[in-house]
């Protein structure tokens, strides 16, 4: 083995090949080993003869390597192994066979179909499905009465492959095998082939003990629009498995039309929500108008799904002007707000927007808070079309929700029940923190107001802010009438500048009763006052020594005199 492993590392290919001959097995499947690693092609007519080794690993590993070479040259000594004791041997020739596409052993292989191993049997029937066999459909059809089931269930689907319809008189009568899976298989391999002539051997199975096979055998009378099969489906309304009733209706529906409604109406009271809410589906479309006595019963099901459908039938029997009376309904509609089921309180609020129940906003008014998402905007949306006053305060509160689909949702509302007097409330949105609430505010605004005269606010705010500090101190420096005029001019800016900051979107945090509001004034008036405290200072100053100047100048002119 050393010598092998050094032999390898120098590629010396001249020396290894020799000993594929050798008298010891383990050094026959060492060399055959680091032939294939060194993609030795040329080392294959003499692994061939190893084919034939008395040892079962060399023989193996040689299939292995010859498979890796595509070594289509030992087909002919790879058949021989499909008559191997060993079934492992026989399997491993199957494989080596197929990957080198040997079709060539069809025939050989399809003796395998009789071997007295079932995995023999199953590989043969894989293989020849991989090779496209059809010379071996005789065996392949022979094994539709194999002992096992498993073997029946594989030569079904492999002569329904191979044959297609053709394949009908043979797999028919496995309609009625004993083992279960293999009715089943049976019936799948009709229903891809939707043969209209198999009507008469699927019927029997609409009374199988198997519910698994009476549903497949609905479904394949359905897809092959059996309605002479009517009578046996009708029965399966009663079935003890709730799947096979359901399906019987959905069958029933497409098979009978209309004709099915009398059928199908009891099992409106079916003791599963599941077929309840299949009868529903099934009648709405046959005609809709004969669930219209059963709807405040269905609002009281104890299946959610019933009811978020009884929901959805209001809205659109309202729709159709149907003639629902709304009174009626809505006093069930409203314990469905406090269900415990997310889904059946959202459609429950939705519906009661669709039905504008004006009455329901108080009730509707505490799922602001819900645990759900979706629910607390289904009900800000609601509230806001139900014109909902009441509820107004609470929606400004949700302008800071800390999620931002529940800000904007609120914001839609507001803007909703207050129209442009939301424009306060909902300004500050536009520095929210998530973008998307600045920009769905950004968009709701520019529908609420003129664009040109915003941007002149919002232009004419940002100049008065910065200009009503200076003229604060302005008349610091002027005297007389521009003094005077000066204080008017700082009086007028101011009052402007607060009104024009509560219309603004540039300042929000300067509209009235905000701290940034406060802060501002008390600063302006601060600067103001200090402007006249210190015109105040000076002019006393002056006045105080303006009289002593005037006298000097007096007893200088007598001493003149």
């Amino acid at each position: 083995m050393e010598l092998l492993q050094r032999l390898a590392e120098k590629k010396a290919i001249s020396s290894i090949i020799p000993l594929l001959q050798d008298s010891e097995a383990y050094v026959r499947d060492a060399a055959i080993e680091v032939v294939g690693q060194l993609n030795v092609r040329q080392a294959v007519p003499g692994i061939i003869p190893l084919l034939q080794d008395i040892n079962g690993d060399v023989r193996d590993k040689a299939i292995k390597v010859l498979v890796q070479f595509r070594a289509k040259e030992a087909i002919s000594s790879i058949i021989p192994l499909l008559k191997q004791k060993d079934s492992k041997t026989r399997i491993d020739a199957m494989a080596a066979l197929l990957q080198l596409e040997a079709k060539e052993a069809i025939p050989d292989i399809a003796a395998l179909l009789k071997d007295s191993d079932s995995n023999v049997r199953m590989e043969a029937l894989n293989t020849l499905r991989e090779m496209q066999g059809t010379e071996a459909i005789p065996e392949v059809t022979a094994l539709l009465k194999d002992n096992e089931s498993n073997v029946r269930i594989r030569a079904i689907e492999i002569l329904t492959l191979l044959q297609g319809k053709a394949a009908l008189p043979a797999v028919m009568p496995l309609l009625q095998d004993k083992d279960d899976a293999v009715r089943l298989s049976a019936l799948r391999a009709l229903q891809e082939l939707g043969a209209q002539e198999s009507i008469r051997g699927i019927m029997p199975l609409l009374r199988d003990n198997n519910a698994k096979i009476r549903f497949a055998a609905l479904a394949l009378l359905a897809k092959i629009k059996a309605k002479e099969a009517i009578p046996g489906i009708v029965l399966l309304l009663q079935d003890s498995d709730f799947e096979v009733r359901g399906n019987a209706i959905s069958v029933l529906e497409d098979l009978q039309g209309k004709a099915a409604i009398p059928s199908i109406m009891p099992l409106l009271k079916d003791n599963v929500g599941h077929v309840r809410l299949r009868a529903i589906n099934s009648l709405s479309k046959l005609q809709r108008e004969a669930l219209i006595p059963h709807l405040v019963a269905f609002l009281h099901d104890s299946d959610d799904r019933v009811r978020i459908r009884a929901m959805g039938l209001l809205k659109e029997f309202r729709d159709e002007n149907k003639g629902i009376s709304e009174k009626d309904v809505i006093p069930h509609l409203l314990p469905l707000l406090q269900s415990s089921d997310k889904n059946t309180r959202y459609t429950a609020v939705a519906t009661l927007k669709d039905l504008q129940a004006t009455g329901a906003v108080s009730s509707i008014v505490p799922l602001l808070r819900d645990s759900e998402i979706e629910v607390r905007l289904a009900a800000l949306e609601s509230v806001a079309k139900l014109q909902g006053q009441e509820a107004i305060p609470t929606i400004i509160h949700f302008l800071k929700d800390k999620d931002p689909a529940i800000r904007v949702g609120a914001m839609d509302a507001l803007v909703e029940l207050q129209g442009k007097e939301a424009l306060l409330h909902i300004a500050p949105l536009l520095h929210d923190e998530a973008i998307e609430v600045r920009s769905q505010t950004q968009e709701k605004l520019s529908q609420m107001q003129d664009p040109l005269l915003t941007n002149l606010i919002n232009k004419a705010t940002t100049l008065l802010l910065v200009l009503c500090p200076i003229l604060a101190f302005l008349p610091l420096f002027l005297t007389g009438k521009k003094f005077f005029a000066s204080i008017t001019v700082f009086i007028v800016s101011a009052f402007l500048l607060y009104r024009l900051a509560d219309a603004s979107l540039v300042v929000p945090y300067l509209r009235k009763g905000t701290m940034w509001r406060e802060m501002y004034q008390t600063g302006l008036l601060f600067v103001f006052a200090g402007a006249m405290f210190l015109k105040l200072s000076w002019w006393i100053i002056v006045n105080l020594f303006k009289p002593s100047t005037d006298f000097e100048e007096d007893n200088i002119t007598s001493k003149l005199n």
